[in-house]
């Protein structure tokens, strides 16, 4: 499993709420801009990237308990939905990278973290 503070460290991650817990630890993730199909295939273990910002994505990341949101493409969730995702103890993090390139990049840590 990977945890937060080796994904933030190797992607430049941003983090966007207070307290983010870098001993989080998971070992999938799921790229999707379709709220219905991260409700499908999000699991406690699965980290979500995607580009909305709405408290929507607050809604699914509680519901699935997912690790994390990676919020790419420069995308930033106003500070209304930042401080939801803060009571609700959703971490949020950010990337400037594109969609396709930070899951290239993430499956890539994650294939290696698998293989030692």
């Amino acid at each position: 499993m990977m945890t937060l503070r080796n994904l933030i460290d190797h992607l430049e991650l941003v983090p966007l709420t207070k307290n983010i817990d870098m001993n989080t630890s998971f070992f999938n993730a799921y790229a999707s801009d379709l709220l219905s199909n991260a409700l499908a295939v999000i699991d406690p273990n699965t980290l979500w990237i995607t580009v909305q910002v709405h408290g929507n994505i607050l809604g699914v990341g509680s519901i699935k308990q997912c690790p994390a949101i990676i919020i790419s493409e420069g995308s930033i969730p106003s500070q209304e939905v930042i401080d939801k995702a803060n009571e609700k103890d959703i971490q949020l993090l950010a990337s400037q990278l594109p969609t396709f390139e930070l899951s290239g990049l993430l499956y890539a840590l994650l294939k290696e973290e698998q293989c030692g």
